[in-house]
């Protein structure tokens, strides 16, 4: 029975989560600041279904992803929900290859959904804030999108994050050094390096000397990596002599030092970014720049990305190149509150409008009615309760100021505001009447 009762018991979907209107207006906080970000940059927005044929997301993704993709027949197709946005831009740029004017700016916000084990803070449904821009090969691109994780990151509110940049030729050219000379090696010396703080020194050194790679010559560079420090423009020099010699690990290097000299122009405070070169983000789909917003000293990411230029034509799309990043909005507004960033927007209304009696009801409306045409947000009282428990009501809905409107004050052309902010439920001393035709003016002055 109590099984049967469980079952019968309204809840949502295991790894999902509603979102109340506090919660709700601080994630359009981050969505509009991001947003205003993205237009700014000449971004343009992009809404994808979130609906996709199978077809277009199998063997995108992996082992993972296949086990956690939810796939389904409806109406004799086989469908799946969408897993990423990266998918459905490589699938849009085919689709419309005719039509795309290059460069495209785009940026997408919206639910993707992955059959994870829920946890904490990870659910099956999740927000993904995603800006791309494809057809530019020049590292302008890149820099743009530093700025861009910058000035989304700032206008939030985080004030001890770092962009942190890196670059995968120089990745493979530090894998060289140690002597990799397969993929697979090469991949195990970058992922190391990328979950250095992470795991600690040892287990990478046993992960990588497990395939062959010299665990001394390893840790000798690993040393000299961790021991550059200085601006970034002495981070470059540094690099520069370790691989004097390193051909690929030059072209990443030189990426990264006309990087520092594109974001200066773009006003982004060397202080607020910083070329990491053991960053690596763990994907080998890299092909240049790496990108990822630490949000503060052992608190870990909020945003990563980098450059594709392989990964649109590999997903099924033209050959076109690609540079960008992502927030995932969930991670965002988690860490934000974890910070305590008070970014929420204005939680309540503005004015709680009570109604003294039924004869006082015109007059109600009709002053709740001009403070809405003056931009404010208004709710009139619809209980029919006695004052004191409208007032109470008021205090529930976190207005700042409740307006009183009984028969004295309609026969003189008046109304009693009261500050709620200052006495909660009203009181003698925190209120005042004014002339009804001032009271927009008024609390829009406040």
């Amino acid at each position: 029975m109590d099984t049967e009762k469980n079952k019968n018991t309204p809840r949502n979907y295991a790894g999902t989560k509603d979102w109340f209107g506090p919660d709700v207006q601080q994630r359009r906080v981050v969505t509009e600041t991001a947003t205003k970000v993205f237009e700014s940059f000449g971004y343009e927005p992009l809404e994808t279904p979130v609906i996709e044929l199978a077809e277009t997301l199998n063997g995108k993704y992996g082992e993972e992803g296949s086990r956690t993709m939810y796939l389904f027949n409806k109406g004799g197709e086989n469908l799946g929900l969408r897993y990423d946005q990266t998918v459905p831009l490589a699938r849009v740029a085919a689709q419309y290859s005719n039509e795309l004017t290059l460069p495209y700016r785009r940026y997408a916000i919206g639910p993707v959904f992955r059959a994870d084990t829920p946890q904490a803070g990870r659910y099956r449904q999740f927000t993904q804030i995603d800006f791309d821009v494809l057809g530019v090969k020049s590292v302008v691109a890149d820099a743009e999108v530093i700025a861009m994780l910058y000035q989304i990151t700032k206008g939030l509110g985080f004030k001890d994050f770092k962009v942190l940049v890196s670059d995968r030729s120089l990745l493979t050219g530090m894998a060289q050094e140690v002597g990799a000379k397969n993929k697979e090696q090469t991949l195990v010396a970058i992922r190391g390096w990328d979950k250095l703080e992470k795991v600690g020194i040892e287990q990478v050194l046993t992960e990588v000397g497990d395939v062959g790679i010299n665990k001394d010559i390893f840790s000798d560079l690993t040393n000299k990596l961790i021991g550059i420090n200085g601006s970034n423009e002495e981070i470059v020099k540094s690099l520069s002599k370790i691989f004097e010699k390193n051909e690929t690990a030059k072209i990443g290097i030189d990426r990264l030092k006309k990087i520092v000299g594109l974001t200066q122009k773009m006003n982004v405070p060397d202080n607020s970014w910083k070329i990491n070169p053991t960053l690596a983000r763990g994907l080998d789909y890299y092909t240049g720049p790496i990108f990822e917003v630490e949000a503060g000293k052992g608190i870990g990411s909020i945003a990563g990305g980098g450059r594709y230029d392989n990964l649109i034509e590999t997903l099924g799309g033209p050959s076109i190149t690609g540079t960008g990043a992502s927030f995932g909005l969930e991670r965002v507004v988690a860490v934000m509150n974890q910070l305590e960033i008070n970014k929420k927007d204005k939680t309540g209304i503005d004015v709680f409008v009570t109604v003294f009696n039924q004869d006082c009801l015109n007059g109600s409306l009709e002053v709740a009615t001009k403070l809405r045409e003056s931009g404010l947000s208004v709710e009139i009282d619809q209980s029919g309760e006695k004052l004191s428990k409208q007032l109470k009501l008021a205090d529930r809905r976190k207005a700042k100021y409740a307006l009183v409107i009984g028969p004295d004050e309609l026969t003189q052309s008046k109304v009693t505001i009261k500050y709620l902010d200052q006495a909660k439920g009203g009181s003698k001393e925190n209120q005042e009447t004014i002339n009804i035709d001032d009271i927009a003016e008024k609390i829009k002055s406040i």
